[in-house]
């Protein structure tokens, strides 16, 4: 009989997302249930990383572009006024998903530009329906499409928010606040994204949570631990990736398939189809069909290997 290795890879296509690499070490737990909630996972080979927001009306990088001063913050959060989903056809997206192979979906709920695709009720909170042209929820149409077609449902949430007042505009020559100078500031943000991430828990019940950001504090601060306890209230089975410090359930490295075979048992490579994670328009290197269908089978080949 031959025995493989116990770690499986993933392709998650993108069609427009902005990720950092992160990656750790996971606590152990009973194997055999962590082989059951994984299954899914395991199984799907292929999955698709929306990455949608206002900075798709100028085409510009999704928040790096204030963080980097490429545009001030001001001047990059007029898009709201410029995003008006006006040829939004959720319906046919997932059509188009499901066509493809794919058995789950991630999109961005709200990246680190603090923008939230749904209308989340937390203080303080930047959202599409209420602030934007388009004045609706553009989330939830989406998401229950995803339920009617039987599509796996997976969220981006960016735990850094650099448009909110609790979190500070955040930029790469603007030094933030020290948490030990302003507690009850941090508080007050700490409160903030948990209950946003409650919000998407009781709303939109999804498989997977897929976190981005966490290097910019610690697992203490990030009341880790307490979070993934939290979402589990909701979803027993839900699946973390590696984002969330040391707590998660699989690794994502990204754009290229790691030289060293990443050590949880779960992995996904992002792979982007262009040069860009966010849309811009003048980002016309497009990898080959072939190149992208060569490079998922490397994946499932690597991931399944024989030793």
């Amino acid at each position: 009989m031959i025995k493989r290795k116990n770690v499986k890879g993933k392709l998650i296509g993108i069609l427009s997302l902005g990720l950092v690499l992160s990656s750790g070490k996971y606590p152990a737990q009973n194997q055999s249930q962590e082989n059951q909630k994984m299954e899914w996972f395991q199984d799907a080979k292929l999955g698709i990383f929306i990455h949608w927001g206002i900075y798709s009306v100028n085409g510009i990088p999704e928040s790096w572009a204030f963080f980097n001063n490429y545009i001030s913050h001001e001047n990059y959060m007029k898009q709201l006024n410029g995003f008006s989903a006006a040829k939004y056809k959720p319906d046919e997206w997932v059509k188009l998903i499901k066509n493809s192979g794919a058995k789950y979906v991630v999109i961005t709920t709200k990246h680190h530009d603090g923008v939230a695709l749904w209308d989340s009720k937390a203080e303080k909170s930047t959202t599409i329906p209420k602030h934007s042209l388009a004045q609706k929820d553009v989330l939830s149409p989406f998401i229950s499409a995803l339920k009617n077609s039987g599509l796996k449902t997976g969220l981006y949430y960016s735990l850094p928010d650099w448009s909110h007042p609790y979190y500070d505009i955040n930029t790469r020559t603007k030094k933030r606040y020290e948490i030990k100078n302003d507690p009850k500031r941090w508080e007050n943000f700490v409160t903030y994204y948990q209950n946003q991430l409650n919000e998407l828990s009781s709303l939109f019940k999804p498989d997977l949570l897929w976190f981005d950001g966490d290097w910019e504090h610690s697992s203490e601060e990030w009341r880790a631990p307490k979070t993934l306890e939290n979402l589990k209230k909701f979803n027993p089975d839900i699946i973390v990736n590696s984002r969330l410090k040391n707590h998660g359930d699989y690794e994502t490295p990204e754009q290229g398939i790691p030289v060293v075979k990443p050590q949880s048992n779960y992995w996904e490579l992002c792979y982007t189809m262009n040069d860009s994670w966010g849309f811009q328009p003048f980002d016309n290197h497009y990898k080959t069909s072939n190149m992208i269908v060569r490079t998922l089978a490397d994946v499932i080949n690597i991931a399944n290997s024989i030793y």
